[in-house]
């Protein structure tokens, strides 16, 4: 007899532990699953973009969606907002097939009657998908946060890692003095946490002309012309009052070297062609391509890999989308395609080997600001006044970034020795908003120093402190 109390007084210790967790995951809901995030008792992380998009999608307030694969991870809704005057969120699903895109864009309709626009990479690795291709390589898909199922939501309200490593840590940091609720931004949301480097790096390229040429199948046709209708142009046709900007990225041309050698680099582009023209006859897609832009998919210093760009290259695109720049249209897709094709099939892919490598990223981004905001290059003792008398070889200026201004260049003496300068940046406050420092400078760079002001609004004070020289705003 007691053993059989002590069983059932374990039966129900587990059961309520089980109900407790439960609903502590339910009344936090870390993942947006059944309401809106609540900012005002919790703080969110948005770091899981396939478990948090659904819930996004259906619950947030919005009128805008950017969504890709990884290649719209750094695009930033305040500038969205800011270039088309809408409320945008950003839903990116890293190497997701237009299947999986489309899905979401379609929730998000079904859900908000409000969206207006729809900003959407099509990948140009994915035109071969098929019309019902899902990720089935990147861990089990949380199907359970997208179906409409409550029985399968124990797998959501009961999964160990989302209660205790989410659910319970909000709980007892929205109880501790001084807590700041809130929520991760979508500029910040799926932005990598990686360090990357920019440029050729360590790659060679050699040409090798293939045996044959592969041209697009009848075979490969059928099963685009499903895939785009599917999960590209139905959609556009179903919403006649949203603005769809659907565009080709500008994967690197060390991607495209690569079809080259293979010989597939005519059947990709003869997809290009395909899909385009299976579009251009629905009236509210916008279609742009920017395979052509050859100063920058030419210059390495704009992507950390062969296809990933840099996030100055995705505020540029934004501008673009906006103007209608690069956009196909019936009167000019063939010759703008055709053009493309020339560039590509023949690029001397050989000459990227000696490309200059940039010691510090951001320089490229500083060398296209002027495209995109408009602002000249000028030098800090031109555009303000100077105090060199802030501290021993510092010296301190204001700015108003909201001119324009997203990079600051400069240089050290060649005959520097130990450490090179640190930078901060100080809001109107006087709050510490960036800090960067170059301690292990090395004074032989052919390029400037560049550091990242993008993001940052208004005036500040920026402090250099230690020895520099050509000073200069872009």
């Amino acid at each position: 007899m007691k053993a059989k109390n002590w069983l059932i007084i374990w039966f129900i210790t587990v059961i309520t532990a089980l109900i407790i967790v439960g609903i502590q995951v339910y009344r936090v809901d870390p993942f947006f699953h059944y309401r809106k995030p609540d900012t005002d008792t919790y703080f969110y992380v948005m770091d899981n973009e396939r478990s948090q998009n659904d819930g996004i999608v259906k619950h947030f307030t919005y009128d805008a969606i950017i969504t890709g694969t990884s290649l719209v991870e750094t695009f930033r809704t305040s500038e969205m907002d800011a270039i088309f005057g809408c409320n945008s969120i950003k839903i990116p699903f890293p190497g997701a097939s237009y299947r999986e895109i489309n899905d979401a864009v379609r929730t998000a309709l079904q859900y908000n009657p409000d969206v207006r626009i729809v900003v959407r990479c099509l990948d140009i690795s994915h035109f071969y998908d098929s019309s019902d291709d899902m990720r089935d390589d990147m861990g089990v898909f949380p199907t359970y946060l997208y179906d409409n199922n409550p029985f399968n939501d124990v797998e959501y309200l009961l999964n160990r890692d989302i209660a205790f490593d989410r659910a319970i840590d909000m709980e007892i940091d929205a109880g501790r003095e001084g807590y700041d609720p809130g929520i991760t931004s979508f500029d910040e949301y799926g932005v990598p946490d990686e360090e990357f480097t920019y440029g050729i790096g360590n790659h060679f390229f050699t040409v090798q002309e293939p045996e044959e040429w592969i041209h697009l199948s009848d075979e490969q046709r059928a099963v685009i012309e499903e895939n785009i209708r599917l999960n590209v142009t139905d959609i556009a046709d179903e919403h006649p009052d949203v603005d769809f900007y659907y565009y080709y990225p500008m994967y690197s041309v060390a991607w495209w070297c690569s079809l080259y050698n293979e010989g597939s680099i005519y059947s990709m582009l003869e997809a290009e062609r395909y899909i385009t023209e299976l579009i251009l006859s629905h009236d509210n897609i916008h279609l742009y391509s920017f395979i052509g832009c050859s100063d920058i998919n030419s210059d390495l210093n704009n992507y950390r890999d062969f296809i990933h760009c840099g996030p100055w290259i995705n505020s540029l695109i934004l501008e673009w989308l906006n103007e209608g720049r690069y956009q196909l249209t019936l009167d000019n897709y063939d010759e703008v395609l055709s053009g493309e094709l020339d560039y590509l099939t023949t690029f001397d892919y050989e000459s990227l080997n000696g490309q200059t490598d940039y010691e510090h990223d951001y320089y490229a981004a500083a060398l296209i600001n002027r495209e995109l905001t408009g602002a000249e290059p000028v030098s800090v003792y031109d555009y303000c006044e100077v105090d060199d008398d802030y501290a021993i070889d510092a010296v301190y200026f204001n700015v108003d970034l909201d001119e324009g201004y997203n990079c600051l260049v400069f240089r050290v003496p060649e005959d520097l020795s130990g450490d090179g300068p640190c930078v901060r940046v100080y809001d109107q406050d006087n709050g510490l908003v960036l800090e960067d420092d170059f301690w292990d400078c090395n004074t032989d760079d052919e390029y400037p120093f560049a550091v990242d002001l993008s993001g940052i609004e208004g005036v500040v004070e920026i402090v250099i402190i230690g020895d520099c020289c050509d000073i200069t705003l872009y």
